[in-house]
């Protein structure tokens, strides 16, 4: 898409209020709305709950043993800097390392899909607007911006991107309404289930 394009699909002018979030039963979280070898992009809080809970819904963990996989390098990016951010001193950090490092070990690198120019600018330009109508402190728009790095990829990818965070996509959702999202809850309120 062009810088253009980009513009007049997303004019900032156009967003001058602060977007209400809407009710789960408005969100997509049936995974069975997609065809079932459509590939799944995962988030960086599936990565995460599948390691730290062991707990994902049982129609997720059926769906990842399934479907083509796709990794977007944002968050793997994320990851990596989790793993850069341990203490080396913290007696828990060799078990978190280890699981870390199992993860990004497994994956094939033709399985890593990086946001392309158009997705930077358009996750750019999303991001900004967002940060500006909803208030958000300059901690939470780096996290935006990679929501929305994740969420541009998944639409160029043709994949399904899987994700525990609501409300950044519940925003993100007003603006690319196409893209396919598959929500699943808190992994916390969850029977043991894992992939």
């Amino acid at each position: 898409m062009t810088w253009a394009a980009t513009l007049g699909r997303h004019d900032p002018a156009r967003w001058t209020r602060a977007l209400a979030y809407r009710d789960r039963a408005e969100l997509p979280y049936d995974g069975a709305a997609y065809p079932a070898d459509a590939p799944l992009m995962l988030d960086t809080t599936v990565y995460v709950d599948a390691q730290k809970t062991a707990r994902l819904p049982g129609a997720l963990v059926a769906a990842l043993a399934a479907a083509p996989l796709l990794h977007s390098a944002v968050a793997l990016s994320e990851l990596a800097a989790g793993l850069g951010l341990l203490d080396p001193a913290h007696p828990g950090t060799p078990g978190a390392r280890a699981a870390i490092e199992a993860v990004l070990a497994r994956i094939a690198p033709e399985r890593i899909v990086e946001p392309s120019a158009g997705a930077w600018i358009e996750a750019a330009l999303v991001g900004g607007i967002l940060a500006r109508t909803q208030g958000l402190p300059k901690v939470e728009r780096r996290k935006l911006l990679n929501d929305a790095l994740m969420f541009m990829s998944a639409g160029e990818a043709g994949a399904v991107l899987v994700s525990r965070n609501r409300a950044d996509f519940d925003l993100l959702l007003r603006f690319r309404p196409e893209i396919r999202l598959w929500l699943y809850d808190n992994p916390q309120t969850l029977p043991v289930a894992s992939p």
